[in-house]
């Protein structure tokens, strides 16, 4: 059996760690944050100093926090984010980054074409 995931291109480009793409998840599900924090079975300010990153708080993000945090945003972003680090070879960025020129590419000419001297006639 073979699993087709579609992924947004990017991810790892906007979040370069895989902390900073949790906080997005948590931060951008729209639920709040207290309730996210008691659906993760922490509170509050143990999500909230989980998701800091300070080096000296001895309070860190688990994979049992991690798996827990998936399901209370109903996100699986993170999963997505992994995919893309992980298990996406050379080839595959380049098919995608063709793919995304392609259909970015009448948009582009049609921008070109109105700034251009001959366009604006």
């Amino acid at each position: 059996m073979q699993l087709s995931l579609e992924l947004d291109p990017g991810l790892t480009e906007k979040y370069p760690t895989l902390l900073e793409a949790v906080r997005a998840q948590v931060y951008g599900c729209g639920k709040p944050l207290k309730a996210i924090a008691a659906d993760a079975d922490m509170s509050q300010s143990d999500l909230s100093r989980k998701l800091g990153d300070n080096p000296n708080d001895p309070r860190r993000l688990t994979v049992e926090d991690l798996e827990k945090l998936i399901s209370a945003t109903g996100s699986v972003m993170v999963v997505h984010w992994m995919v893309e680090r992980f298990l996406q070879s050379d080839q595959d960025k380049r098919d995608r980054a063709l793919a995304e020129i392609h259909r970015q590419l009448p948009q582009l000419l049609a921008l070109m074409k109105a700034v251009s001297p001959e366009g604006s006639k």
